[in-house]
């Protein structure tokens, strides 16, 4: 007996038909290590090429400072690899 698990639904929220040319800025921040290894499943879940990732910047003083543009909110996931 196999137990099956039911497939999931999207919730209703991502049924939002979002503005023609919104952008989505995605930030990965971690070790070089761990950002290429993001950036290859990323690819590997045909979600983006790799070729289109900067280069990796190193962060000046260990300091960074994000500008949002007026009305963007920020959501962080944190995950170990």
């Amino acid at each position: 007996m196999t137990n099956l698990i039911p497939p999931t639904t999207l919730p209703a929220d991502l049924s939002i038909t979002l503005p023609t040319g919104e952008t989505i800025r995605h930030i990965l921040l971690g070790s070089p290590g761990g950002i290429r290894q993001t950036i290859h499943l990323l690819h590997n879940l045909k979600y983006i090429e790799p070729s289109q990732w900067s280069p990796l910047i190193e962060i000046p003083d260990n300091q960074l400072i994000l500008t949002p543009d007026q009305g963007d909110v920020i959501s962080i996931l944190m995950k170990r690899l």
